[in-house]
């Protein structure tokens, strides 16, 4: 699973710094939806391929977004960065974190399900 993890890093590390043409706008919400998903399946991933360090996936993809809205700024001219770009990134953080956590619990009860019966 850590593979799968980096190249989707990889994935949305070339989908957040190719060219893009559209107008951006003063608060575009399927802009931010597009950040809240796709740092919540990072999150998801990310505590799937190392469940022993939950916290340092969850401050590394936090760094990952700010770093990624930096760099955009720098280094495209059709992008920029966004604060709140940013801001959608850790609620899908937060969002992965819970998401994970859930599953652990639906699986642990399930399993205790299995070996009570």
């Amino acid at each position: 699973m850590p593979t799968v993890f980096g190249l989707a890093i990889v994935v949305t590390t070339v989908m957040l710094l190719i060219p893009s043409y559209a107008v951006p706008k003063a608060f575009d919400f399927y802009d931010k939806a597009q950040h809240c998903l796709v740092f919540t399946a990072l999150t998801v991933m990310g505590m799937v391929a190392f469940p022993l360090r939950l916290k340092a996936v969850c401050l590394g993809i936090c760094v990952y977004g700010g770093v990624m809205e930096v760099l955009q700024s720098l280094l495209t001219k059709t992008r920029h960065g966004d604060i709140v770009d940013w801001v959608a990134d850790i609620i899908g953080i937060v969002l992965g974190f819970s998401v994970y956590w859930v599953l652990i619990k639906f699986r642990k009860n399930a399993f205790n399900k299995i070996a009570t019966e």
